[in-house]
């Protein structure tokens, strides 16, 4: 395999050969997908589970935490357990739970039944992300933004999926033949158990301070040194990811009450959800060219407004808009994934569960904590309308984020700047 380049070296023309390890991309771009495709069959389900086991709204609101615990909450312990053992091991076995136990949604005939295969199926799904993002920033090189780009898009696409995938099944042969969807995650995990090469660990990054200092500093020290700034693109993930939960969540209770089928519902979740994917691949795009502050600002001024605007127009304009609105709070997503792993690069696998999974854990939350005020604010309409203009609100963050001079210093030299001109972002990635 080519030597991996620093992700601090200039990008000099838009070529894919770029890549360190073009194989190991794809396919963990393609782990990626398969696993993502079954992490989201239980939202088109919401509804008619709820039915299906005569819960009531909090208790069905309340699988999704549950869910996020093992699936997103636990990624940072994930991440540190593959920065020391085998992370091709973790993209393969995780991928595999996730098929066997989140296509057996349909066999539960209790509400303990399927929070089991919710846990179960999310540790899978949670032991994917970190291991499969440090193998797919690794095989990337230098094009680390295009590369993790690509690898979020496979795995929204993923999601996208999986409504279309789970909802289609249960209409053709009704809601226990959801165990055949199994068959396929089986059969590809089955090839990439021979086919996914492993990646060694990455180097160390040159020195650029005198012989004395420590070049690789160990966990606590590397996160103290980039706190602020994580702590900023760590609530900016927070926000968008709350906001989409919500969509997520929200809208098929929303369509059901407007009479849409099972089916109907499935294929709006994956028209959202698809946005998102090909905003993400875009994102990554972008970023090389304007830089990822950039791109931050632009997803945050965009996607909360347009958001909003689908839940507060006619009922015909809200899927048009929620596309729109998709592709832009995905736009940001990848970019502030490989955003981290430049500031911490000795613990890709740690930084990326806590952007990937535990952000997206905390906002999983946001359903339920948020149920409660849904008949405060006229339905779950307002609760939406409201996060998705907290998410505009928190773009003003970017300002704790340095350029990328800062971080390919390693922020030794760093301090967050009082008031940083939007107008000035990232001009030194421009090739």
């Amino acid at each position: 395999m080519a030597a991996t380049a620093s992700v601090s070296s200039p990008i000099s023309a838009p070529r894919l050969s770029n890549f360190a390890n073009p194989t190991a991309l794809w396919l963990a771009c393609l782990a990626h997908f398969v696993n993502d495709a079954y992490s989201s069959f239980i939202f088109p389900l919401l509804p008619l589970m709820t039915a299906h086991l005569h819960l009531s709204a909090a208790q069905a609101f309340w699988l999704i935490p549950i869910y996020a615990l093992f699936s997103n909450f636990l990624q940072p312990a994930y991440g540190m357990l593959s920065d020391r053992w085998s992370r091709r091991g973790f993209a393969l076995v995780g991928p595999l739970l996730a098929a066997l136990c989140l296509s057996a949604i349909g066999q539960a005939t209790g509400y303990g039944w399927l929070i089991l295969v919710l846990v179960v199926g999310g540790m899978g799904v949670g032991m994917f992300h970190p291991q499969g993002a440090a193998m797919a920033a690794l095989a990337s090189g230098q094009r680390r933004r295009i590369g993790m780009a690509l690898f979020s898009a496979a795995g929204t696409i993923g999601v996208a999926c999986g409504p279309l995938m789970v909802t289609q099944t249960i209409e053709l042969a009704g809601l226990g033949s959801t165990w055949y969807l199994a068959i396929a995650g089986v059969a590809i995990m089955t090839g990439l158990f021979f086919w996914l090469p492993p990646l060694p660990t990455p180097p160390p990054r040159p020195s650029t301070t005198a012989p004395a200092e420590p070049t690789q500093p160990g966990l606590v020290q590397a996160l103290q040194l980039a706190s602020v700034p994580l702590l900023a693109l760590y609530a900016i993930t927070v926000a968008r990811a709350a906001t989409q939960m919500l969509v997520n969540a929200y809208y098929p209770f929303i369509l059901q009450a407007q009479g849409a089928s099972l089916t109907q519902i499935g294929n709006a979740l994956t028209v959202f959800l698809l946005a998102g994917g090909i905003g993400g691949l875009a994102g990554g795009f972008f970023a090389e060219r304007i830089g990822g502050r950039a791109v931050t600002v632009l997803s945050g001024i965009t996607s909360g407004p347009l958001l909003a605007a689908a839940f507060l127009a006619p009922t015909h304009w809200t899927l048009p808009l929620l596309v729109c609105g998709g592709f832009a709070l995905g736009a940001t997503i990848p970019v502030n994934v490989a955003m981290a792993q430049e500031l911490v690069p000795q613990r890709t696998a740690t930084v990326s569960a806590l952007m990937m999974g535990f952000a997206w854990g905390v906002g999983s939350l946001a359903p339920r904590a948020f149920e409660p005020l849904a008949s405060l604010v006229g339905g779950y309409h307002g609760v939406i309308v409201g996060t998705a203009l907290f998410t505009t609100l928190s773009t003003v963050l970017v300002i704790w984020l340095p350029k990328e001079r800062h971080r390919s210093a390693g922020l030794r030299h760093w301090r967050a700047p009082r008031w940083v001109s939007f107008a000035r972002t990232d001009s030194s990635l421009a090739p």
